[in-house]
């Protein structure tokens, strides 16, 4: 079993899509959280060629080392 997840949210460049990819990560950072998950590291990278902003969340499963 794996201890370590990592979930990616991606998102086109629009209006207000940093404050969107923002609040869809916190939901997914809570939603995780309560099922026992913890936050490890987040992380936003930006590729300018594709036109697209992503999200990097590592976080530790429940019940592992």
């Amino acid at each position: 079993m794996k201890a370590i997840e990592i979930f990616m949210i991606r998102k086109s460049f629009a209006r207000n899509s940093s404050e969107k990819i923002r609040a869809e990560a916190e939901a997914l950072v809570n939603e995780k959280h309560y099922q026992g998950y913890r936050v490890i590291n987040i992380d936003f990278d930006v590729a300018d060629n594709a036109g697209y902003i992503y999200a990097f969340i590592t976080m530790k499963r429940p019940n592992t080392y």
